[in-house]
């Protein structure tokens, strides 16, 4: 079958992504006009195109890396606005969004009594705490912990070795901060 030049053009792509042949059929089938390809046709496709396919998934990648939540500062914003809506509600002064009202059934048959009582809201704190400990890894504000129980002293380079014979903090060392 002799493909179109969309349908080519989709085929290029989908090989790009890494897809294997059956992948891009279920793919072809929803392509309009739909399509088909055989193994041997997509090995085909990837060694007479294989530069231009190199391209394709060159420009995905770095569209991928530099887009949307890729990106730390959107993350970073997305994080806060969430961190706002948490904090309207919590911080709102209302009763309610601290103290969660609830409803107990004790006992069962004619002795059953309902019993109303407030549950402190835990998981809106913690989601709360959550979001800011997101926020702070995002933006550096979090150290990454490093266990020196297992360091193998050799893997250090001679000028990492220097900055700790002089004094330099062990964690500033191994996390390339300071000087250098």
């Amino acid at each position: 079958m002799r493909l179109k030049k969309a349908q080519k053009e989709a085929l290029l792509q989908w090989i790009a992504e890494g897809l294997m042949s059956d992948e891009i059929n279920v793919r072809a089938a929803s392509f309009e006009p739909a399509f088909q390809v055989t193994r041997q046709n997509v090995d085909q496709y990837r060694k007479r195109h294989a530069i231009q396919i190199d391209e394709l998934r060159k420009k995905s990648e770095y569209e991928a890396l530099n887009a949307g939540l890729a990106i730390v500062a959107v993350r970073v914003r997305r994080l806060q606005e969430l961190a706002r809506i948490v904090e309207k509600d919590l911080f709102s002064g209302e009763r309610e969004t601290i103290w969660l009202p609830q409803v107990k059934s004790i006992g069962s048959g004619l002795n059953a009594q309902i019993v109303d009582y407030e549950e402190f809201n835990r998981s809106e704190f913690e989601t709360y705490r959550g979001i800011l400990d997101d926020i702070a890894r995002e933006t550096g504000g979090r150290g990454q912990k490093v266990d020196i129980r297992n360091l193998d002293l050799s893997s250090l380079t001679d000028e990492q070795l220097e900055r700790l014979s002089k004094g330099e903090d062990l964690y500033a060392v191994l996390a390339g901060k300071g000087t250098g």
